[in-house]
């Protein structure tokens, strides 16, 4: 079955294709006996509403959110929405749906920011943190996981690969910032920005959606971070304490205030630098997207709740 997306979809169209189910609640007729079911389907182009009119307690029990489902219906308006009516439907076995037609990913080639991302780490000459750079790298399980995972649920880069994009923009800054001012550390700054959102690997789950992993919810990214880059610690022989408590620091406190979920704030020049390059490039990400993807009246876009303002676009 060709996958026709949300975002082409014209009214008085007949449709045959796969969504994923956002949304599912059934509702009584006002008018007569019996249920329909309303539902939310989406894919990475975006949601629509749709009906079941018929059957709708039979139908509603064979699927659950999250499901992916093969649809055959005709495309229509209600109150100047488009919306789709369900003829039939089919559960479809998600190990055979293609993921990323219905989760959000990075605009950008995954492969090219992998490569950019390990070029960067090259010339390393701390033997220490360079031998627990090239373990990650080696390490395709867990590097592979890093190049698919969402950067966050909600506020940043919250989209498959969102999680090396966010990563290699704050190595970037960080190597930029390192070579404006003297006495920077440039290995631990670069290998702290690496590790610094590591956890997130595990903090979240996107087989069917982005969400959070019971890991996630319970621990969060930092310490589930600290613990997976201390178990590769402990297996460097001989790796200096005091390297090994400023490498934990910056992964501890990159968030940088307490109220932002901070368990520390930063305490030497590279972990503040690191909380600084990890801010600008969430708060950049944010305002690219509200500049893209939420329409105002005239230069201004709706009011952008993780921003707390209007963005201008004039």
């Amino acid at each position: 079955m060709t996958k026709v997306f949300i975002a082409d979809l014209v009214e008085g169209q007949t449709l045959r294709s796969i969504f994923q189910v956002r949304r599912k609640d059934l509702h009584s007729f006002r008018e007569k006996q019996g249920k329909f079911l309303s539902l939310t389907l989406g894919d990475k182009s975006g949601e629509m509403e749709a009906k079941v009119w018929d059957r709708a307690e039979e139908i509603a029990a064979g699927f659950k959110v999250n499901d992916f489902i093969a649809v055959l219906g005709q495309v229509g308006s209600y109150n100047q929405k488009l919306q789709i009516t369900i003829d039939k439907l089919k559960v479809l076995d998600p190990e055979k749906v293609d993921i990323t037609q219905f989760l959000p990913s990075t605009p950008y080639n995954i492969k090219d920011l992998w490569q950019e991302l390990k070029a960067m780490m090259e010339g390393m000459k701390n033997p220490y943190l360079k031998e627990l750079v090239e373990d990650f790298f080696q390490d395709e399980t867990l590097a592979g996981a890093f190049c698919r995972a969402p950067a966050a649920k909600v506020h940043h880069q919250s989209y498959l690969g969102g999680l090396l994009e966010h990563t290699l923009n704050v190595l970037r800054l960080c190597q930029g910032i390192a070579a404006a001012y003297e006495g920077v550390d440039q290995d631990l700054l670069l290998t702290g920005a690496l590790f610094h959102d590591i956890g997130k690997v595990y903090e979240l789950s996107y087989q069917y959606a982005i969400d959070y992993t019971d890991a996630g919810r319970l621990l969060g990214h930092i310490v589930i971070g600290v613990d997976l880059v201390h178990q590769r610690l402990r297996a460097i022989a001989g790796f200096p304490d005091n390297l090994r408590l400023k490498l934990l620091h910056m992964i501890v406190c990159h968030h940088g205030k307490y109220e932002w979920q901070s368990p520390k704030k930063p305490k030497f020049l590279e972990a503040a630098i690191l909380h600084q390059a990890d801010l600008l490039d969430a708060e950049m990400d944010k305002f690219r997207r509200a500049r893209e993807g939420s329409p105002g009246e005239g230069n201004w876009t709706s009011y952008i709740k993780h921003l707390e303002r209007y963005v201008f676009t004039g």
